[in-house]
């Protein structure tokens, strides 16, 4: 297996659990791993980001973000309208668009240049 198709794996799986995550009831939610709900969502959204750059490594940046963006976006409106407990919320989005920040930073450590 390449590490191309490697990363498209890991990459549908993180869609997966961070969704599924996104959309618990307010109620159900496990406690924070890293201490802080702003930290988990720069985290993940780190991550997808490294991973849709591993998955994909010919495409855009400029492509890739935006995308990423739109998906923060979709799981806030989808929080304030389809989950009991949860509402949407702007810091959030801020965090996903940093940790999305962060991962082109540390792409931009492994592959200088680029």
């Amino acid at each position: 297996m390449t590490l191309r198709w490697a990363g498209r794996i890991l990459f549908v799986a993180a869609i997966i659990v961070i969704t599924d995550l996104a959309l618990q009831p307010g109620h159900a939610m496990p406690a924070t791993l890293l201490g802080s709900d702003k930290l988990e969502h720069l985290a993940a959204f780190a991550v997808l980001t490294v991973l849709a750059h591993i998955a994909w490594p010919g495409v855009s940046r400029w492509f890739t973000v935006p995308i990423l963006v739109l998906y923060g976006i979709g799981i806030e409106l989808a929080q304030a309208s389809l989950t009991v407990g949860r509402t949407a919320s702007l810091a959030d989005l801020g965090a996903d668009t940093l940790g999305i920040l962060v991962g082109l930073g540390l792409l931009s450590l492994v592959r200088p240049g680029r």
